[in-house]
């Protein structure tokens, strides 16, 4: 196999760990690999660019660095012909799951744009777990949510659906927004991420105006 082939190969083979399969294929896709190096190993050059654009098309901001990583080491593992193994990336997790994820981190995102250097990514999960242990969660979706805050990289796993453990995720999480960017700009911001759900390449997400 080409090294060009095996480079796309080793990219869907990474993205499958966080997307669906047709999505990871969609993403995998951008990818424009250069001519292999002198040494025959794939070139990463503008790896760094293309994460940042799978990220913002597919909902993954936050995971840039964590999927540049996986990539490199897959890209290294294909060209020196050891054998595929297992990205030790996090489980996919489920529709809802993913679509909740992709609200809450978006929301994470905006303070962070709004805030700038004032923004304190510690200060922002310690808040939201705050309203989860407040929240009408039961026992054991509370314990996920707060894992899946807490583990800087993991998905959130379990069943979050639309009017229901899902809905009471995002409403904890929109408490938190509007005490950091006050409610007129909160409901401006969560207005934007759900247009940029409709509009995303990944169908999972055209649902998230159920999930208010």
């Amino acid at each position: 196999m080409a090294e060009q082939d095996l480079a796309v190969v080793a990219v869907q083979q990474v993205l499958g760990a966080y997307l669906e399969p047709d999505a990871a294929r969609q993403a995998a896709a951008l990818w424009q690999p250069l001519p292999p190096t002198s040494a025959g190993q794939p070139s990463l050059a503008g790896l760094s660019r293309y994460c940042r654009q799978v990220a913002q098309q597919f909902n993954l901001q936050g995971r840039e660095a964590e999927i540049h990583l996986q990539i490199i080491r897959s890209l290294q593992r294909m060209a020196s012909g050891a054998p595929a193994v297992q990205v030790s990336a996090p489980v996919a997790p489920s529709h809802d799951a993913r679509i909740v994820q992709a609200i809450i981190h978006a929301m994470e995102r905006y303070v962070e744009g709004a805030l700038g250097p004032a923004f304190l990514a510690v200060r922002w999960r310690q808040g939201l777990a705050q309203h989860v242990g407040q929240s009408r969660l039961n026992a054991a979706e509370r314990q996920r949510a707060l894992s899946w805050i807490h583990a800087h990289g993991a998905n959130l796993v379990g069943d979050w659906p639309a009017r229901g453990a899902g809905t009471s995720l995002i409403n904890a999480a929109y408490v938190m927004l509007a005490q950091w960017l006050g409610p007129v700009q909160a409901d401006a911001c969560l207005t934007r991420i759900v247009r940029e759900c409709e509009q995303s390449a990944d169908a999972t997400l055209h649902r998230a105006r159920s999930y208010l």
